[in-house]
């Protein structure tokens, strides 16, 4: 079952967030990536140094929401990935591995899928982090989007959430490079 429908047959209330409270949600990406557009509960970044961009610009979508009820991080990543895999025609699954989350609480999910699009093949990435407490469900999910054949750098893209005041990484340790990191969420 997609997320979606979960949520209308449960009645749940999902709304857009620009904050979890308490963590700060930081994304990393290489140089080459600058900010599109942003509006509550969605950051969008394109890659401007895309060889491939007349075709399909390399892109990466942020984006935040909060449940109004403690749901099972489990199960609502496979709805999540259920619901991406339904949202684009010929969308094929690569792979999925969810595990706890090494910089706080919560899971954290992959899913790599492959879109065959008239354009070429398409890959996409999506890293979700879900934190549950005993009122909400926060979610956030960062999925980057490039023409296969394209060489625009994707290695180096990362979401990590940790709390506010905890101690922790703002990126995997496998990280080297230069990147432009953009907290979002609760960064007082």
């Amino acid at each position: 079952m997609r997320f979606d429908e979960f949520a209308q047959r449960h009645n749940l209330a999902v709304s857009p967030i620009d904050r979890f409270d308490g963590f700060v949600v930081e994304v990393g990406l290489p140089q080459g990536w600058y900010p599109f557009e942003s509006t509550t509960g969605m950051r969008i970044w394109v890659c401007r140094t895309d060889p491939r961009s007349d075709v399909f610009c390399a892109n990466a979508v942020l984006t935040t929401h909060r449940v109004e009820a403690k749901l099972d991080a489990d199960e609502v990543f496979a709805m999540l990935a259920e619901q991406q895999l339904g949202s684009v025609p010929c969308t094929h699954e690569q792979t999925r591995t969810l595990s706890a989350a090494t910089e706080g609480p919560g899971v954290v999910g992959v899913l790599t899928m492959q879109i065959d699009d008239k354009l070429g093949a398409i890959d996409s990435l999506t890293r979700t982090r879900i934190i549950a407490n005993p009122q909400e469900t926060m979610f956030s999910q960062l999925t980057v989007t490039a023409l296969q054949d394209s060489t625009a750098n994707r290695a180096n893209i990362w979401l990590t959430v940790r709390l506010r005041d905890g101690a922790g990484p703002t990126a995997p340790s496998s990280y080297a490079g230069s990147t432009l990191t953009d907290a979002w969420g609760d960064n007082r």
